[in-house]
């Protein structure tokens, strides 16, 4: 029985996750000017702004570097390696 309940909080917490996904992607044009999103193979664990900011000559636009970790098994390596 506790299985089943908890499989059934998990997904209505991935439903809620979702939904609040979708508004907030609706909504991005009106909080920001440009946002890229790339889905993951995996979570990202950690995630580290990396130092100095480019700035092109004449262009309105910056470009920020961004380190993203994951936690991967050598087996789930082996088989993305094309991923990385």
């Amino acid at each position: 029985m506790a299985d089943k309940e908890a499989a059934f909080d998990d997904a209505v917490e991935e439903r809620v996750i979702h939904k609040e996904y979708k508004i907030w992607k609706k909504n991005t044009p009106f909080l920001y000017d440009l946002v890229m999103t790339q889905a993951l193979e995996w979570p990202s664990l950690t995630a580290q702004w990396l130092p100095g900011v480019t700035r092109p000559e004449g262009k309105d636009f910056s470009i920020h570097r961004l380190v993203l970790g994951i936690k991967a098994t050598d087996l789930m390596l082996k088989f993305s390696s094309g991923i990385f």
